[in-house]
């Protein structure tokens, strides 16, 4: 039951902080469109789904170099899956999160490339909205599958979850609707490949450390003393890029002359 009611707590507080953030961009922004949402909505959503395809690659090979072994012994996938993923943790992360920065931020890139200004926000927005999503439905599957690991790392990682989930909208609105802007304003000097890169540095950086947190604790490869340093370290890190690309995005005093 205890469960249950942080759950609904958790999605509770991440359908409202969307809510919350639309109305700060309204109200201290411009007053948006809500198709330029939609936009973003779809945009990501094919982004998302081609990105999971191409990441799966490494595991589907695995899989179907070790299929012949499924019958005889059916967890031996499973731990060639896990053994490959130790070994190889560190190109793994990069991998993956350099798969996500470059599908989101091309779709972004397609998603605001001639559309005026202001619609990039809430095509931003719209992108934040299918990370919170995705983040909604983990907390409901977290009510029906359990990560087994140690009894002292699980109470760093219950601390370390709750300031994810706490910091999650604001990453999210930060994030996508800044580099939203920065791309569109890179496109309209002529120089938005050089936006769109910058923005896949970026956001390679934020899903390898997330990756590589998430597998590193399920995998037991790091103990309790590194949980809350890594994890410190990346809501810092993560916090503050996106803040500034937000910062950066909606600095409209100095106008396009700053990146010339």
């Amino acid at each position: 039951m205890m469960q249950l009611i942080t759950a609904l707590l958790a999605i509770t507080y991440l359908i409202t902080s969307s809510a919350i953030a639309y109305l700060l961009f309204s109200k201290f922004t411009w007053r948006g469109r809500a198709y330029w949402v939609l936009i973003g909505v779809g945009f990501m959503l094919l982004a998302v789904i081609l990105q999971a395809i191409v990441q799966g690659i490494p595991t589907l090979i695995i899989v179907f170099t070790h299929v012949s072994e499924a019958p005889t012994n059916p967890g031996s996938i499973i731990g060639f899956v896990q053994g490959f993923v130790k070994s190889n943790i560190y190109w793994l992360a990069i991998y993956m999160g350099l798969i996500a920065g470059v599908f989101q931020e091309t779709f972004r890139y397609l998603a605001v490339k001639d559309r005026e200004f202001k619609a990039s926000l809430y095509i931003g927005y719209g992108f934040a909205v299918i990370d919170i999503a995705f983040t909604v439905i983990s907390a409901l599957s977290s009510l029906f599958i359990t990560m087994p690991m140690e009894f002292n790392v699980q109470q760093y990682v219950a601390a370390v979850s709750i300031v994810g989930l706490v910091l999650q909208p604001v990453i999210s609105f930060t994030f996508h609707p800044g580099a939203s802007l920065i791309i569109r304003r890179y496109q309209s000097v002529g120089r938005g490949f050089l936006g769109l890169l910058l923005m896949i540095l970026a956001h390679t950086y934020i899903d390898s450390f997330t990756w590589y947190l998430d597998n590193a604790v399920a995998l037991n490869l790091i103990g309790p003393g590194l949980v809350v340093p890594l994890s410190s370290v990346f809501f810092a890190t993560v916090t503050a890029i996106s803040a500034l690309i937000l910062a950066t995005g909606l600095r409209v005093d100095g106008g396009l002359r700053s990146f010339t």
